[in-house]
């Protein structure tokens, strides 16, 4: 179980990564630094003895010191992490220093640890930044459908009209279902990081290694899913956690922020298909905003979103029947245009969109329908 470090523990956890810095410089300098602490009432003595071999770290005192640094434990480790500059903390007598301040300041400034990890770069790409301006036909489409109920559910349905149109050229397109396949949830174990192999303890177990090879193999990737609990469904999250077996566990520049380096580097880009019973879109901001973050940090941009409220609706309401036919037929053009350009038109999606009903319409509708199927026991829809 995790527990809080102790002042003593902090400061030899950070001693050990500052040794850790000092064994790889060229040269080495001999003396010692004597620290006086204070914490929440505690005073802390300790310090760091440098040879021409190592720098350690000792509890306690030693006597004539080469430097001495007397102030608390916080403004000491903002010291340590460039926080606090050390001429502005003695002009505000937050720091304390008797004897060669040069040596102290040595051994902080170059007594850090730091690793190249330069091979991992892994730069925003042109593609990334802008992919439609980039697009090349795809030659290999992976359809991933992570609806639960597979090919018996409304998304596999509305998600056929748009393969439809996205199946031409020599597009070779793929549905894998989620719901088939073994996938164990990630652990958490970093297993996959520390052994640095990008190998998962569960690669000879279950199904995940083998689909995302398909992935690394494609072009495009379509994730279709219905909205589950405001969010994705849970095969569909189990998955994509599995997926930092992609990545380095280094940190690189990203185009929002810091992410890690990917261990496949490919030009690749995602379709979101998403539905969802309620009638407004907006009930699908969450599922919108959780693929964006995954997008960011797969290096994966998203070239379009499709998504469709009300699907339940205009399939069963046969009022809505019109509203079925544009919707499928919108579908089934975006895909085309997808295919041609590596975009949708927004009216095409608006189309794709529309309201079936307003929401007191919809509840008017729905509420019924959900109690003849209780009354009549059918648990099927």
């Amino acid at each position: 179980m995790k527990t809080i470090p102790t002042s003593m523990e902090v400061l030899s956890n950070l001693f050990n990564y500052i040794s850790e810095g000092y064994s790889t410089l060229e040269e080495k300098e001999e003396g010692t630094i004597q620290l006086f602490l204070t914490h929440e009432g505690e005073k802390i003595e300790c310090y760091l003895e440098a040879d021409l071999k190592e720098l350690k770290y000792v509890e306690g005192r030693i006597k004539n010191p080469t430097v001495t640094l007397s102030s608390t434990l916080y403004n000491w480790l903002d010291l340590a992490a460039n926080r606090l500059n050390p001429i502005k903390g003695v002009m505000t007598k937050k720091l304390k220093f008797k004897g060669d301040t040069s040596f102290f300041s040595s051994i902080l400034s170059n007594g850090t640890s730091d690793v190249d990890v330069s091979e991992y770069d892994d730069p925003v790409t042109g593609f990334e930044r802008a992919p439609s301006k980039h697009w090349k036909k795809p030659s290999k489409t992976l359809v991933i459908n992570a609806s639960p109920r597979g090919e018996r559910g409304y998304t596999y349905f509305y998600l056929n009209a748009f393969l439809k149109g996205l199946e031409r050229g020599g597009n070779e397109v793929e549905v894998v279902s989620l719901h088939k396949l073994n996938i164990n949830p990630c652990r958490g174990c970093w297993q996959c990081w520390l052994s640095g192999t990008g190998k998962c303890v569960y690669s000879d177990k279950d199904d995940v290694k083998k689909l995302y090879d398909k992935i690394n193999d494609a072009d495009l990737i379509v994730y279709a899913f219905p909205l589950y609990s405001g969010g994705i469904p849970g095969i569909l999250k189990n998955f994509m956690d599995r997926g930092v077996i992609q990545l380095h566990p280094f940190m690189v520049e990203g185009l929002h922020a810091i992410r890690h380096p990917r261990r496949i580097k490919k030009d690749q880009s995602v379709v979101v298909f998403s539905i969802c019973g309620f009638p407004e879109i907006e009930q699908l901001d969450a599922v919108r905003a959780h693929f964006e973050d995954w997008s960011h940090n797969s290096h994966i941009p998203i070239i379009t979103e499709i998504l469709r409220p009300g699907c339940m609706e205009i399939c069963n309401n046969p009022l809505l029947y019109q509203v079925l036919n544009s919707v499928m037929d919108s579908l089934e053009k975006a895909g085309k245009d997808l295919f041609e350009k590596g975009e949708v038109d927004k009216k095409l999606l608006a189309l794709i969109s529309q309201e079936g009903s307003t929401g007191e319409e919809f509840a008017a509708n729905s509420n019924p329908f959900w109690f003849n199927k209780i009354a009549r026991n059918e648990i099927t829809y």
